[in-house]
């Protein structure tokens, strides 16, 4: 798909590093698939996998966790 941020770009399936923080809790997710814009490197993760990891990062916050670092896991 044409990037809609730099218009001259196109995505391309690649994996990300992803950084949520959430009061005390900060988690980063590695290797989250998602679509990369070859020209300006704006990502783009799909509302799936968006889930999933947001229900993770709540899952962690009300266990109490501040800081985690994961690998993304596929459902």
């Amino acid at each position: 798909m044409k990037c809609p941020i730099c218009k001259n770009g196109e995505t391309r399936p690649g994996t990300v590093t992803l950084t949520l923080e959430r009061g005390p809790l900060t988690m980063v997710v590695r290797h989250v698939p998602a679509l990369v814009c070859d020209n300006c490197g704006e990502e783009y993760i799909d509302e799936a996998t968006t889930e999933k990891t947001l229900t993770q990062a709540e899952t962690a916050a009300r266990q109490g966790v501040t800081i985690e670092v994961r690998e993304f896991a596929p459902a």
